[in-house]
């Protein structure tokens, strides 16, 4: 059965824009080429404040190994230091179909 994820970035920083949007293109194409990635889109908000991203899994297990992912080592340094350096906040929520 399929895995959803939604995750969220606010832009807390909006000079930070153009970095966070460069920084999620580069992880879009990382997550495209994950095993188990049946569909992604992301969706930047109209108003500027945020970045959602639903991602379409397989299952669980695909989810989590991508998490693992060393593919992903160069790009999360870059969105741990702008959570860090609180330039965006970060939320992720995971869903199972109902039917």
């Amino acid at each position: 059965m399929s895995y959803y994820v939604i995750t969220r970035t606010y832009l807390e920083d909006p000079a930070s824009k153009d970095a966070v949007l460069e920084m999620s293109k580069a992880s879009a194409e990382i997550f495209k080429q994950q095993p188990g990635l049946i569909d992604m889109r992301s969706l930047y908000a109209e108003n500027e404040t945020h970045i959602s991203t639903y991602l379409v899994w397989e299952d669980q297990k695909s989810h989590l190994n991508c998490m693992e992912s060393k593919d992903f080592n160069k790009v999360t340094s870059k969105w741990t230091e702008f959570i860090q350096q609180g330039k965006i906040k970060f939320e992720l929520e995971t869903y199972s179909a109902l039917a």
